[in-house]
């Protein structure tokens, strides 16, 4: 419902007067920003390079095969974007509004210079090949991280490329009409050109008027230590943008969550005027909830998840041993939450290592949650058969990760829960203070 690339086919069934509940919404805001932020990695603009590749021979394919179908796409971009089909219709009539394209280039036709198929693929090359000396910079010896408004970036891309800014806000839409034209089977194989161009179309479109966006080129966007991955990160700093079109289709919009608080940051960040805004107290009706704090290991030494410590092999081996020790005597389901996903894979490594995991495995199955959804969603399924079966199970997973957002485990899913440190919020993140700087003025 928030992301705009997919929000139309959601809601393209839903009526106006249909009411939109948002549940355990207290990580909303971080959900608005995140679906109009783009991160594109140096190997990213090495596969949209190698993409280009594959969709230039494909267009000479199709030209001398059937011309008439990349001549009948030519044809509905100058009627423009609504008539080709694109995007059905404007968005007051149906869907939600995307927040790439303003009603103003609905309506209007792709300019002449990008309809042609070729055309737009050299287009897309400059701006690939810019980003790429972009990075190159940054990396290079007198480089470091560089953060601008999408006004500053714009203009010094049209400066060096001669491209015009006005092509540059249709970029997504006329990659995707490409790439229908075209029929491509896999358009997982497009992913980092999709990127590129989405990139592209959001710099452009909101460079006018206060930055909503903050671009930030890092040497280093990667969490192993010494390798080097330089990263362009498109970070949007207004929440309001992806929801406001859902508030102005929609009449009712209810946003719960138990832990939604302080309830009325909310209003603010999202920027609209609540009607009826509740806050109840929570009560558990029997005292389960026994809290320890371990701060020394079975042989006496010192543990902590401290940035200096963490890596030391005495605490690695004795938050093991405890989690070893824990297993064995506790019931069911255990779950442990680790601060970071490459400290819980760093972590895991080590005790793989020193034989902690075959340990563990004689008391409970283990069940780890990694990045990709259907894996996570997969594990907490066995998890869950596992201790419903008797066999006990422990999940290791990542504060703030999928599994610690909206999933219960309650009862014999979760006789304790272990925090391997307490996930504060990284304060020297670049997009953080540029967020920061931008709520405060």
């Amino acid at each position: 419902m928030l992301d705009p690339k997919v929000a139309k086919m959601v809601s393209k069934e839903l009526e106006s007067e249909s009411i939109i509940v948002f549940d355990e919404a207290h990580n909303i805001d971080s959900v608005c920003i995140e679906a109009l932020s783009v991160t594109i990695h140096e190997r990213h603009l090495e596969q949209a390079t190698r993409s280009l590749g594959r969709l230039s021979s494909e267009v000479s394919r199709i030209k001398a095969s059937d011309a008439t179908r990349l001549q009948a796409e030519y044809q509905n971009l100058v009627n423009g974007l609504v008539d080709q089909g694109l995007l059905d219709a404007p968005p007051n009539e149906v869907g939600l509004a995307s927040n790439i394209l303003g009603t103003d280039i609905l309506n209007e036709a792709v300019p002449g210079n990008i309809r042609r198929a070729e055309h737009f693929i050299a287009f897309m090359k400059k701006i690939v090949e810019h980003l790429k000396a972009r990075l190159r910079t940054v990396a290079g010896p007198r480089g470091g991280v560089i953060s601008e408004t999408p006004l500053a970036f714009l203009h010094r891309m049209i400066t060096t490329t001669s491209l015009e800014a006005k092509p540059l806000k249709f970029a997504y839409s006329r990659l995707s009409s490409l790439l229908r034209t075209l029929q491509v089977p896999n358009l997982d194989d497009y992913n980092a050109l999709t990127d590129v161009a989405d990139f592209a179309s959001l710099v452009s479109t909101y460079s006018e008027g206060s930055p909503k966006f903050a671009i930030i080129l890092e040497p280093n966007g990667s969490s192993i230590p010494g390798a080097s991955d330089p990263v362009i990160q498109l970070a949007c700093l207004d929440s309001s943008l992806a929801i406001a079109p859902l508030f102005k289709r929609f009449g009712s919009v209810v946003i719960t969550s138990g832990t939604l608080s302080p309830i009325d940051l909310y209003p603010k960040l999202l920027q609209f005027e609540p009607c009826v805004s509740e806050s109840f107290n929570m009560s558990t009706f029997r005292p389960c909830i026994r809290p320890l704090i371990i701060t020394r290991g079975s042989d006496q030494l010192p543990v902590s998840t401290k940035f200096d410590d963490r890596g030391d092999m005495g605490v690695v081996r004795n938050f093991g041993s405890m989690l070893v020790e824990l297993c064995s005597s506790i019931p069911d389901g255990v779950v442990a939450f680790f601060t970071s996903y490459s400290y819980m894979e760093s972590i895991i490594s080590e005790w793989d290592g020193m034989g902690i995991l075959r340990q563990l495995t004689k008391s409970k199955l283990v069940f780890i949650e990694t990045k990709d959804v259907v894996e996570t969603t997969l594990a907490l399924d066995n998890y869950r058969r596992a201790c419903d079966s008797g066999r006990g199970a422990v999940f290791l997973s990542v504060a703030r990760g999928k599994v610690s957002e909206g999933i219960n485990f309650d009862r014999h899913y979760g006789r304790a829960v272990i925090m391997f440190g307490v996930p504060f919020q990284y304060t020297l993140s670049h997009i953080l203070r540029a967020r920061l700087e931008y709520l405060q003025t």
